[in-house]
This record gives C-alpha cells, sequence and structure tokens, in this order.
C-alpha cells in the first residue's frame, strides 16, 4: 500500500498543479501577473549583477563577465516585459 501511496500522491498534485495552471493562462489576469513578475525578475537580475560586479573587485574576468551577461539578460527580459505590458 505504501508503495502505491507514492505512486498516486505526486499523480494527483501534478494533474491537480496543471489544471490549475491551465485554467489560470486562460485568463487576462495571468498575461498581467506574467509581465509583472518578468519585470521584477528582469529588474532584480540587473541590480543584483551590476552589485556583484561593482563589490566583486578580485573576481576574475570571466565570472565578470558572466555578471555583465546576466545583466543584460536581465535589461532584456525588463524591456520586453515593459513593452507588453505597455501595449495592453
Amino acid at each position: 500500500m505504501k508503495k502505491i501511496y507514492w505512486i498516486i500522491l505526486p499523480a494527483v498534485v501534478f494533474f491537480a498543479g496543471f489544471m490549475a495552471i491551465c485554467e489560470l493562462f486562460d485568463s487576462k489576469f495571468a498575461n498581467l501577473t506574467i509581465d509583472w513578475f518578468a519585470f521584477f525578475a528582469g529588474i532584480f537580475l540587473v541590480a543584483e549583477g551590476l552589485y556583484k560586479i561593482l563589490t566583486s573587485k578580485t573576481a576574475t574576468p570571466f565570472n565578470q563577465f558572466l555578471r555583465f551577461i546576466r545583466v543584460a539578460i536581465g535589461t532584456c527580459v525588463f524591456t520586453v516585459h515593459l513593452l507588453q505590458f505597455t501595449r495592453l
């Protein structure tokens, strides 16, 4: 019985979560929340990357390059979702 429980429980939780997500993504609320979360994630990537670049004086050039890439990706995410939000 315990083996079946550990197979059925994750399947039920996965199915319930999948159905809730499917219902949520069919709404206007989903598009708005995705834009807001991505907007804040972009701000976080930019702020955290710049903070690490400015405070890490002994970092290798490769690590600094990776942080620069993080800032660039954060800027792109921020810009794309800002434009999508203003176009709604």
